[in-house]
């Protein structure tokens, strides 16, 4: 699975954009003009919709982590120590493990800035947004509630090996700090615990994300639809499908739980 790097430009650029859509609008090549404001909600689409996807990919490697952990507990329950072949192998699914935890995290920031820069240059989104979810929903807010809730697991697993997430940043420490866990029946049982009780959690926050962001994105089109960027908006989308070669669709996604 290919690692895609998280685009802070997307967040960085409002400000230009912002100033230069006063100026005018931007010619597209389509039939009218797409204003910059149109292009960015359809930018916005476009990178949330393959944000979802990575997601839904992580979360299925996490899954598959934490099924390989489960089989490594059980063998340790006939053996005394996993061979160093797969003591190699289940140090490697953990750094794919907090490779996930790491994108999980950048994810939820960028898409918790994205809530607030959209809730700023559109006037009445955030009443179109309490008044669609009858003010049960605060996207940034739960974006923050997702990463509390990982560092606090996280810390709570490792807690158990006498560490703390700031422990194990760096993957030469946690290699490091793996292979000294392997001298010892007892340190692979302690670490093997500690990583699946990790991945456990992660698959399901990955999950929740991945529908979070889905929601987002979706009410955020259908607000644009709404207003008189509508035409804006629907030919800034095909320019940006034709541009980057992505499928915004709204409304046409995996269903909830996929």
């Amino acid at each position: 699975m290919k690692k895609i790097t998280i685009n802070i430009l997307l967040i960085l650029s409002l400000s230009q954009q912002v100033q230069s859509a006063s100026v005018g609008n931007v010619a597209t090549g389509f039939s009218s003009e797409v204003t910059q404001l149109a292009q960015f909600a359809a930018d916005g689409v476009a990178y949330g919709l393959d944000y979802a996807e990575q997601v839904a990919q992580y979360a299925k490697l996490v899954e598959t982590y934490n099924n390989q952990f489960r089989s490594y507990k059980l063998m340790l329950q006939n053996i005394s120590q996993l061979s160093p072949r797969q003591w190699n192998e289940f140090r490697q699914s953990v750094l794919g493990l907090k490779q996930a935890l790491e994108y999980g995290e950048g994810v939820s920031y960028t898409m918790a800035n994205y809530d607030q820069q959209f809730s700023k240059l559109f006037k009445g989104y955030d009443h179109y947004l309490n008044k669609a979810q009858n003010d049960t929903l605060d996207f940034t807010t739960t974006y923050q509630q997702f990463n509390t809730s990982t560092r606090d697991t996280l810390n709570g697993a490792l807690k158990s090996l006498n560490l703390q997430a700031s422990d194990m940043q760096s993957d030469e420490a946690t290699m490091q700090y793996l292979q000294q866990k392997s001298l010892s029946a007892a340190g692979q049982k302690a670490a093997i615990q500690a990583a699946s009780q990790i991945a456990l959690h992660q698959t399901h926050q990955l999950k929740e994300l991945r529908n979070t962001i889905m929601t987002q994105i979706n009410l955020q089109s259908e607000f644009m639809l709404t207003k008189n960027e509508k035409q804006a908006f629907q030919e800034a989308i095909s320019k940006t499908k034709a541009t980057k070669g992505i499928k915004p669709i709204i409304g046409d996604e995996t269903p909830i739980g996929y």
